[in-house]
């Protein structure tokens, strides 16, 4: 933290890094920790990257649920697996402290290319509506243990989101609220883990704003530009930042 704060061009690195996480947000529903992480995890430690993108990922996530005006909608559908990913969260935090350095920017790599893939190729999936209350629960496990362990959720959510073939704004809308639902007990869990101590929360806390600022700047832009092309671009170059991670885990 110390290194980070006595480095002016490193500071503006990563408002750049949180601005652009927040930019995809607002265009595409999802992303912020997935940039912000795979931004800064080629700068900073992992666990760094992780705190400092804490407190815009909750307050995004608080943006973008109070904004979609489905919140009680998708809460009574979506709430077993918010219950669990909320749990698992707490278990993924508990876990995170006692990764090592390698192998989390490893599981953060491998987090960033399966999805960029995944996205890239646009499987055509679909759930049918009796599978969706025991396929819930697993996926919030799956992402609640990525959430804790990462801050990145968006992999698991966002392909069951799709599969159920929502609409872009209840796909937004959903996905905000879900996410919101797993920003607290990740800000707590890493509050009693000690990985955010008051230097680190009052950096998350300055993170804020340029993420927010990205959401609104996003907002503006969905429907500005053609997102196709942004998304594929998008993906892309997230391919590249994982491989990257993966890269600095066996270097």
């Amino acid at each position: 933290m110390d290194a980070l704060l006595a480095s002016p061009l490193l500071i503006l690195f990563v408002a750049l890094a949180l601005f652009l996480g927040g930019a995809v947000k607002g265009t595409v529903g999802v992303g912020l920790p997935l940039v912000v992480v795979s931004l800064l995890g080629s700068l900073l430690d992992p666990r760094l990257s992780v705190a400092l993108v804490t407190l815009p990922v909750v307050m995004t996530n608080v943006w973008q649920s109070l904004r979609s005006g489905i919140l009680l909608g998708a809460l009574r559908r979506f709430w077993p697996l918010i219950l669990v990913f909320a749990l698992s969260t707490w278990v993924g935090a508990q876990i995170l402290v006692a990764l090592d350095a390698a192998l989390l920017l490893g599981l953060l790599g491998a987090a960033v290319v399966m999805f960029s893939l995944i996205n890239l190729f646009q499987p055509r999936l679909r759930l049918a509506a009796e599978h969706e209350r025991f396929a819930g629960p697993g996926v919030g496990l799956v992402a609640g243990l990525l959430n804790g362990v990462s801050t990145v959720n968006g992999p698991p959510l966002a392909i069951y989101l799709v599969s159920l073939g929502l609409d872009k704004e209840t796909f937004i809308g959903s996905y905000g609220l879900i996410a919101l639902c797993g920003s607290f007990p990740l800000l707590l869990s890493y509050i009693g883990v000690g990985l955010l101590g008051p230097t680190e929360l009052g950096a998350s806390l300055l993170a804020v704003v340029p993420a927010l600022v990205g959401v609104v700047a996003g907002e503006r832009l969905r429907h500005r530009i053609d997102p196709e092309l942004f998304r594929r671009i998008l993906l892309a170059v997230l391919i590249v930042l994982g491989l990257n991670l993966i890269r600095r885990a066996f270097v």
